[in-house]
């Protein structure tokens, strides 16, 4: 039988819209898909699981007190433990990382809590909001959590202290920047392996928290979160602000082995900041690991750095 050339062209045409439909419903439960994927991922990514204080033996733990007091904005409740020396009007406010709680690195912290006391300085250390203990449903990486930490440094006042000094760890290392910037009554700031810009790091880094692949998924979710959460990254750049810290000093702590926050971004910082801002540069451990795996060189670093302020303090 002989097929028409009206009839064939008819079949072809059926065919091609057949495909294009096809393709349609691929692209439209791809998409769908790819929404629902980084809309999950970015709301667990900013509700992540509180993780809750260690238990541990009371003898190696120095004496210290329960603490509560309010972010700056008087909202969130938060939570932590203040290490005193009688007599000190100085203190050091420790800022945790992501996911994390007051007790950065575990009961291991308490080396790093016990040095800075035999330096003289107490030792206040709390959860961020939505972090152990505290208040709060939501993680923003820094944008509402240096709310916490000016909230802390006006708790640090009200109990006396008169040199402040802000240590902070990931989240907590960009935050201390950001808060240091902001807040005059800050001393000066310790900061250990921070991001230099929030939007560009999320942009660039996100599958390192998400473990999704990075194209589509970091643009998608990092979407996802400003939608979801009315947040903006784009508000919260330590890079931008680093400058407004001088003459204050900064320590940036960072190794050059780091898989999460590459050590590109404290080198951004340093060329951002001005003389004030110092770079101890480690390698072969990961990321914040240079306290647990160069734990003796980490302290020194930190008493040196700790008893130039107090040279510069004599000068005055």
């Amino acid at each position: 039988m002989r097929i028409s050339g009206i009839s064939y062209a008819h079949r072809k045409t059926h065919r091609i819209r057949t495909i294009i439909m096809v393709i349609i419903i691929f692209v439209l439960l791809a998409s769908i898909a790819l929404i629902g994927v980084s809309t999950y991922t970015g709301w667990m990514l900013t509700h992540p699981k509180r993780k809750a204080l260690p238990v541990f033996t009371s003898n190696i733990v120095p004496e210290y007190r329960n603490i509560s007091f309010k972010d700056i904005n008087d909202e969130i409740n938060l939570k932590g433990w203040f290490f005193e020396v009688k007599g000190s009007n100085k203190t050091v406010i420790l800022a945790h990382g992501y996911r994390q709680n007051r007790l950065q690195y575990g009961e291991d912290t308490f080396v790093l809590i016990k040095s800075l006391l035999n330096q003289g300085y107490n030792v206040l250390t709390f959860d961020f909001r939505n972090c152990g203990e505290s208040e709060g449903k939501i993680t923003t990486v820094g944008i509402y959590e240096k709310n916490d930490l000016l909230g802390a440094v006006k708790y640090a006042k009200k109990l006396g202290s008169k040199q402040i000094v802000l240590m902070g760890f990931s989240m907590g290392a960009a935050t201390s920047i950001v808060a240091g910037a902001e807040s005059e009554d800050v001393d000066a700031v310790i900061a250990d392996s921070p991001f230099s810009d929030l939007e560009e790091y999320l942009n660039d880094n996100l599958n390192a928290w998400s473990k999704l692949p990075s194209f589509p998924f970091n643009q998608t979710t990092f979407l996802s979160i400003k939608v979801l959460e009315g947040v903006n990254p784009k508000d919260f750049s330590p890079r931008t602000v680093i400058k407004d810290i001088a003459p204050r000093p900064v320590l940036l702590i960072h190794s050059k082995d780091d898989a999460f926050i590459p050590v590109s971004n404290s080198y951004e910082l340093l060329n951002a900041g001005g003389s004030n801002v110092k770079l101890w540069e480690t390698e072969g451990v990961n990321h914040v690991e240079s306290f647990t795996k160069l734990t003796d060189e980490y302290l020194q670093k930190i008493t040196e750095f700790l008893n130039s302020l107090k040279d510069a303090s004599d000068e005055n």
